[in-house]
């Protein structure tokens, strides 16, 4: 009883005692959670603890962005830069904090004297002493908000370097900087490495720690009839709106094994097709086309929410997954006529395209006046020419240099020009008491130019008394020594345009014949349509297009018979193919057996190789006398025993070296209506790498002639020229067109040449004779 009046009690006196806020609590249901520590009230005065919500776990990977598309940029000579462009998103630019460069210079840098810098549109973030010989160190720069901006952006690094010790040309050629490119990003505020939610996002697909910008295409029916038309078509769409430098496809029926932030991840396919690979698939997928960014199924997102992306290109037919793919496609340009290779994306700006005479400043060429106070000087600009550039026998271009020099350069120094490696001209500076150069005309022979990309690049030679002391201790040189003038011009004469065939380098640098508008589409033959194959011909399809600027409209055939008289790529290993279809391309059709069999140390020691030798290194009377012809005539007339025939040469057959990873061949169809490019290896998995080898910008330029072989452990083309040659018009008639035609003709056909020149005086002195007979008087 007492202890019932006591509940009581208690009951009616406690919500006076107990605060107000504390009694009108409501009772919670039972809690199964774990035990949590009591809540505890801070004493008067001392302010409580707040205990901060645990942070969303978010890759970091996705906060660090590769730039370079390069698999290594090294800065070399005195002066050197590069600038290119990295694209971003809205959302990126905004977000960007730090650029970070990876770098390591050589031990001969005198880091007192020496800088490297970097620049992102025009604004200088700064710069360092180049002082990291022993390791690779991160030079991490601030980004001022508003420098970056939505869609592409100019970065330029700079290297400003000098020698430790010595003062000769020949030391110049010792100093390099390398940028490492896994260990170059920029840093963003937030997780939006690989994160894409607009169409025009395409560009902003980031490279990998090595320069790439691998695609992924995964289509899970793609070994089916009809899909590697599709698959070639999104390859070039993407391609298109990606142009990445150094890009590759690669197509897989199933998910990647490993999630990547840098690159891309496409999912083709129809809605049934896709379901069980991508868990969020729209669901207009199932009744429409589908084009769309969705979480990538692999990457795991956090608790942040925030992810990397995949691109997803579906529809509930086959039909509407090809209408969804149309969607892709950059729009068409309005002009018929390109003025500019897109180059940016490696070296800024776009190098114009000069399809006749033409004069442009280097100020058009993104160079501007630079002064140097070292020995060696060196840049370079870019030159596009049409596929049809027919000059390369005849004609010259011309550099009309503004430059001066002081005082203190002597004689011996020159300025040399190089195309595309090739030194091409020198020009001595004439040393005094200084000087001023106006549009001195410095000429360039038309040999060295190619059709697509040609890389021009002037370097100043400078001998200074100075540096013949190298006084040790010496202050490093202020005072300039050359100056080179933004003005300074480049002309390009009138040239022949027509086509030639078969020409490498004319596919390669503008995709032709494929480029150019066809009454068909070009034919595209696999030998089988697998993961490898696949992945070469939707990598060779999607550089095509790039350097075409433009989609190829291609037509996959089952057969070589379905080749026809038309244009066509044919991708596969040399194994697998038809063998009438090998010897069409001028290739030994015994190198299907044998390419790659026996190993390089077998090679060498074999009795035939011992003899080969032998004959080169003691020769026979018949041999050393066409040597030395032949070396004669190279040096005093600039000929080969090559160019003298009258009849035509028939191509020798091809065997491709056991060095050669792949090889890519041109020849005529059988009834000489198309072009066929052949791209082989020995193997699939040959197949695949070595396509994305030779496609990357350092190596693709390189292909020209009839054949080109890659040597992967080399990283180096071989080439060889065709013989046998064939003309195509490509221009309206026009007398000038054909006169400069003509003239490039006779430059490599001498002996047409000289009987046309024989015969135009045989006819003058009969038409003399036959004048000069009714004249005078006559004896007897």
């Amino acid at each position: 009883m007492k202890r019932t009046l006591l509940a009581c009690l208690l009951a009616t006196a406690l919500p006076a005692i107990l605060p107000t806020g504390l009694a009108a609590q409501t009772l919670k249901p039972f809690d199964m959670t774990p035990e949590r520590p009591a809540d505890v009230q801070p004493a008067p005065g001392i302010p409580a603890v707040v205990t901060a919500p645990a942070a969303p776990v978010i890759d970091p990977t996705t906060l660090r962005r590769p730039f370079l598309p390069f698999e290594k940029l090294t800065l070399a000579g005195e002066d050197d830069r590069r600038s290119f462009t990295v694209s971003l998103t809205a959302e990126q630019a905004a977000a960007a904090q730090t650029i970070t460069l990876g770098y390591q210079n050589a031990i001969v840098i005198a880091p007192e004297s020496s800088r490297l810098s970097v620049t992102i549109n025009n604004v200088t973030l700064g710069e360092t002493p180049i002082a990291s010989s022993d390791r690779v160190t991160g030079l991490a720069l601030a980004i001022p908000a508003g420098v970056l901006q939505p869609g592409a952006n100019v970065v330029t690094i700079a290297a400003h370097q000098r020698h430790r010790t010595d003062c000769t040309i020949q030391s110049t050629f010792d100093l390099w900087t390398d940028i490492r490119p896994q260990e170059s990003f920029i840093t963003f505020a937030a997780p939006l490495v690989g994160r894409l939610t607009q169409l025009n996002d395409l560009a902003a697909v980031a490279p990998d720690g090595k320069g790439r910008t691998a695609i992924t295409i995964v289509a899970p029916a793609m070994a089916s009839s009809g899909s590697a038309d599709m698959l070639m078509r999104l390859a070039q769409a993407l391609s298109l709106r990606v142009h990445g430098a150094n890009q590759t496809v690669t197509v897989r029926a199933d998910l990647p094994p490993v999630t990547q932030t840098s690159g891309l991840t496409v999912f083709l396919g129809t809605q049934s097709e896709l379901a069980d690979l991508v868990p969020t698939l729209p669901a207009s997928a199932a009744s429409g086309p589908a084009l769309g960014y969705v979480p990538l199924p692999m990457a795991t997102a956090g608790s942040s929410g925030a992810g990397p992306t995949a691109l997803v290109v579906s529809g509930p037919t086959p039909r509407a997954v090809q209408t969804a793919l149309d969607r892709l496609l950059p729009p068409a340009d309005a002009a018929t006529e390109r003025h500019s290779l897109a180059t940016a994306s490696f070296h800024a700006p776009d190098a114009p395209l000069l399809t006749g005479e033409a004069k442009l400043a280097l100020s058009r060429f993104g160079l501007t006046t630079t002064e140097t106070t070292g020995r060696r000087m060196r840049t370079e600009f870019l030159v596009g020419l049409p596929d049809d550039f027919y000059a390369s026998a005849y004609g010259q271009a011309e550099l009309l240099l503004d430059a001066a020099y002081s005082s203190a350069v002597r004689p011996g120094s020159r300025v040399n020009i190089y195309v595309n490696g090739d030194i091409t001209t020198t020009a001595p500076i004439a040393a005094g008491s200084g000087g001023l150069m106006q549009h001195l005309p410095i000429r360039l022979s038309l040999r060295h130019f190619a059709p697509g990309v040609n890389t021009v690049a002037i370097e100043a030679v400078l001998v200074t008394d100075e540096d013949a002391v190298c006084a040790t201790g010496t202050p490093a040189q202020t005072k300039p020594r050359f100056a080179l003038f933004d003005t300074t011009e480049f002309h390009m004469p009138d040239f022949a345009r027509i086509a030639t065939s078969p020409n490498l380098a004319a596919t390669v640098g503008m995709s032709a014949p494929y480029g150019e508008d066809q009454p068909r589409p070009t034919a595209l033959y696999l030998d089988r349509p697998t993961a490898e194959s696949l992945s070469a011909a939707a990598t060779l399809a999607g550089r095509l297009a790039m350097s075409a600027g433009k989609p190829i409209p291609l037509e996959t055939v089952g057969s070589p018979e379905g080749l026809d008289n038309r244009n066509a790529l044919i991708v596969g290993t040399l194994a697998q193919l038809p063998p009438a279809l090998v010897a069409q391309m001028k290739v030994a059709t015994a190198a299907q057996a044998n390419w790659g069999d026996l190993p390089t140390h077998a090679i060498a020691t074999a009795p035939s190789a011992i003899d080969s030798w032998r004959g080169q290194v003691s020769g026979t009377g018949l041999v050393e006398s066409a040597s030395r012809v032949n070396n004669w005539l190279r040096r005093n007339l600039d000929l080969s025993l090559d160019q003298l025939h009258i009849l035509p040469q028939s191509e020798t057959v091809y065997q491709p070296p056991r060095s050669a990873d792949l090889i890519m061949a041109q020849a005529e169809s059988p009834q000489a209506g198309g072009i066929w490019t052949l791209a082989t290896a020995p193997t699939p998995k040959d197949l695949e790498r070595g396509m994305a080898a030779l496609t990357a910008q350092a190596l693709w330029n390189k292909v020209s002639g009839r054949v080109a072989a890659l040597d992967s452990q080399t990283a180096t083309v071989a080439t060889l020229a065709p013989q046998d040659i064939r003309l195509t018009p490509t221009q309206p008639f026009s007398i000038g067109n054909w006169r400069l035609i003509a003239a490039n003709w006779m430059s490599t056909n001498i002996l047409y040449f000289a009987l046309l020149f024989l015969a135009a005086f045989a006819i003058l002195g009969v038409i003399t004779t036959l004048l000069l007979r009714g004249l005078g008087r006559r004896h007897g």
